[in-house]
């Protein structure tokens, strides 16, 4: 999938939550040099509750991030057919269209 289909999923899959219960949006990219081999490096997006989310861009796959995000629900996958550079433009573009949808009331939470 496309970098932009991607982020609106994962935006809509955000404003969607109504359970407390935490989950995880994985998004790996893929390395073209490996011919479309997971990348060393992926973007999660943390549900701790209904009203709560966190985005980390960890420098390994998601099935190397540890043992507590992979003992959480993984509430989905997305393997992204963009180049490991645009995890950022990920991250930007996702927390873009949850601010821009006024009628989600998510916060992004900050370290």
């Amino acid at each position: 999938m496309k970098l932009t289909a991607i982020a609106h999923n994962v935006a809509h899959a955000i404003k969607d939550r109504s359970s407390d219960n935490p989950y995880i949006l994985a998004i790996e990219f893929t390395d073209k040099a490996t011919k479309g081999k997971s990348a060393t490096g992926c973007v999660i997006v943390q549900m701790n509750d209904a009203k709560h989310y966190t985005i980390t861009s960890p420098d390994c796959r998601y099935m190397d991030v540890g043992k507590d995000i992979l003992a959480m629900e993984l509430g989905a996958f997305f393997e992204c057919d963009d180049d490991l550079d645009q995890r950022e433009t990920m991250v930007d573009t996702i927390n873009q269209l949850v601010a821009d949808d006024e009628t989600n009331d998510k916060s992004l939470v900050t370290a």
